[in-house]
């Protein structure tokens, strides 16, 4: 097959060639063309981001030019208006104007009363500056009034002085009376601190004179608690009821009765005869213990036997079984080499291989 395809003539090299160029049969574009669209576009975004500098570096330009502008301006109208402001200090001023007599703060001062007199002319008929039961001496009237509250006032004033000349007095007096009355509460703080001084030296004998008192009698009761301690103590030791004298249970029925009320407890030999039994009593303990002992390890020795015996027979039946697997395994080595033998057999006997013109017949013709 390869034969007839490489017989057949190739009119188009060009498409024989992509058909044996494995990458674009693999990829199905054209590779040129991709690289020619890919620095199309990298020469177009370059190009794009060099007018987005030079339109910022254009906006950049203006807006300078516009900031220093406007600051030109801001200049001129400061200057214009500092000008202006200038001219109306040195050239309008207020005085100056025509409607300062109109405008002026201080008409009121400067103008004439509405009304001089009743006999001023300018009073007419509509000029509402005359009226019946008008009182004419308020003025007078206002100014007697003014001087009498002064008078008053300084009526209040000396008698406010005199008040005070007063209280200062009574305050001064107070003064004097309060400077009296500490001293007389000092002296008198003096003597009871004098007499406190003397109650409490007075006291201090008192209490000198009872502690004496005190230890003198605290001796005589220790003296005679020394004197009472040591009879106790010589009762204690020499009394025959304090000692537990055992003679003194002894019947005078029989050698071997005792008095119950006079029991002090066992003699010497009584005491001896309850400790050889004890004795007795031990060492039957000990030969009990003992021959327990050798009847427990008659005990463990014959368990220790028969664990032997035990563990004797589990390693023969381990080795048993140990034995029948190494021969099971035996059995399936030698099946396992059997089949690798026959498909090996097999495999030979139906084997269809191909030759290598078969292969080589594949891509050598745009087919």
């Amino acid at each position: 097959m390869g034969k007839i395809v490489a017989q057949i003539p190739n009119e188009d090299p060009e498409r024989l060639k992509r058909v044996l160029d494995a990458k674009w049969r693999t990829i199905g574009v054209d590779k040129d063309a991709l690289e020619l669209q890919v620095q199309e576009r990298k020469q177009r975004e370059a190009e794009d981001a060099e007018k987005e500098r030079a339109w910022a570096q254009l906006a950049n330009y203006y807006d300078d030019q516009l900031t220093l502008q406007q600051q030109e301006a801001d200049r001129l109208r400061r200057t214009y208006n500092k000008d202006l402001q200038d001219y109306r200090q040195n050239n309008q001023l207020q005085h100056t104007r025509k409607e300062w007599d109109l405008n002026r703060p201080d008409h009121k001062l400067i103008d004439s009363a509405g009304r001089v007199g009743d006999d001023d002319p300018r009073i007419g008929a509509a000029s509402m500056q005359k009226f019946d039961g008008e009182d004419l001496s308020a003025g007078d009237r206002k100014a007697a009034q003014i001087e009498q509250a002064k008078t008053w006032w300084e009526t209040q004033a000396a008698q406010k002085a005199a008040m005070k000349a007063a209280e200062a007095e009574q305050e001064q007096a107070y003064a004097e009376l309060t400077k009296y009355q500490d001293l007389v509460q000092l002296s008198a703080k003096n003597q009871e601190a004098d007499m406190r001084k003397e109650m409490n030296r007075t006291t201090a004998d008192i209490n000198r004179q009872l502690a004496e008192e005190k230890r003198l009698r605290e001796e005589r009761e220790k003296m005679a608690n020394l004197a009472a301690n040591m009879a106790e103590l010589d009762a204690s030791l020499n009394s025959p009821l304090m000692t537990e004298d055992p003679n003194l249970a002894a019947s005078a029925l029989s050698a071997y009765r005792v008095r119950k009320d006079h029991y002090k407890g066992m003699t010497e030999a009584e005491r001896k005869a309850v400790l050889d039994a004890q004795l007795a009593q031990m060492e039957e303990n000990k030969a009990r213990r003992a021959a327990q002992q050798l009847e427990e390890a008659m005990y463990a020795r014959t368990q220790h036997d028969i664990q032997r015996a035990m563990a004797e027979q589990a390693r023969q039946v381990d080795d048993f079984r140990k034995n029948q697997m190494a021969k099971a395994q035996d059995v399936l080595k030698k099946q396992m080499e059997e089949k690798a033998n026959r498909d090996k057999d097999l495999k030979d006997l139906y084997q269809n291989q191909i030759h290598d013109s078969f292969f080589q017949q594949f891509g050598t013709s745009h087919r």
